[in-house]
């Protein structure tokens, strides 16, 4: 289970850091045992395949478990079509968090909270934010550690996702 929770945290802080640019994803195995040989131009791979299997589904993340994966797969993320950011405030938070929204337009916008565990805390929609709106989110009732806070417009196309710490 850690294993699985340290994999989500670190997959979330790779799409975080990495919005606007491609991401090559090379393949890497966690096995009880495998090896890996060249000779010429032919190349043997192979690692000892585990019982338990499960494939994990995160909204659009996906983790296969189990088996070796056998090919390169390149995922490009698409600029923006608006310019648009974002700015939380205090960090670390005690008790109200502040979200300022820098739009060149009024849009929509749906406030997710999560845990370190990807489970979903709170989910809110914001019917028309202005430029320079800001979003006040109360966080006294949850408890100290981090939440990942994903604002992201109704359709999904458009996301940022924010680290907070809160403090008792």
């Amino acid at each position: 289970m850690k294993r699985i929770i340290t994999l989500f945290v670190l997959l979330v802080a790779l799409f975080q850091f990495s919005i606007a640019q491609e991401i090559v994803l090379a393949p890497t195995v966690i096995a009880s045992a495998g090896n890996y040989s060249e000779a010429g131009n032919i190349s043997l791979s192979w690692t000892l395949g585990e019982i338990a299997v499960t494939t994990l589904k995160q909204g659009d993340l996906i983790l296969t478990q189990g088996f070796q994966q056998s090919y390169l797969k390149k995922v490009g993320i698409d600029p923006d079509p608006i310019d648009w950011k974002i700015l939380a405030y205090p960090n670390p938070v005690t008790d109200e968090l502040r979200i300022q929204f820098d739009l060149p337009e009024s849009t929509d916008f749906w406030i997710e909270i999560q845990d370190v565990t990807g489970r979903i805390l709170s989910q809110k929609q914001h019917k028309e934010i202005h430029p320079g709106d800001i979003v006040t989110v109360n966080m006294s009732s949850y408890k100290y550690g981090v939440y990942f806070f994903r604002v992201f417009t109704p359709d999904r196309q458009q996301m940022r996702v924010i680290s907070i710490r809160k403090i008792q």
